[in-house]
């Protein structure tokens, strides 16, 4: 593993805070897995819960925190945040950024 930027640093960090607090809140997972893969000009951030899963579209779209959150974060260091989910099926978050290194 190697340094990355700090704003890369950053929104990957608040992105797993906040897809293991979702897991913890909503989910009533058992097991949580988080992975850090780095690859020729990206960074992977995979947290997956074996929980009780949820329909991604029926959610409000709401700002700030929760998925808009970990979405928006990802967008300013030019990266995406997808979730794949069903009920009863637990859920992962996959947020891929640029790899840029620290100075």
């Amino acid at each position: 593993m190697e340094p990355l930027h700090e704003e890369i640093e950053a929104a990957l960090l608040r992105i797993a805070q906040e897809a293991l607090a979702n897991a913890g809140r909503h989910a009533h997972a058992t097991r949580i897995g988080v992975t850090l893969s780095y690859f020729d000009d990206e960074v992977s951030l995979d947290v997956r819960d074996d929980g009780r899963g949820f329909d991604p579209p029926s959610l409000p779209a709401r700002g700030g925190f929760g998925l808009g959150g970990m979405r928006a974060r990802a967008e300013r260091v030019a990266g995406s945040v997808e979730i794949e989910s069903e009920p009863g099926g637990g859920t992962a978050v996959s947020a891929r950024v640029p790899l840029v290194r620290h100075d």
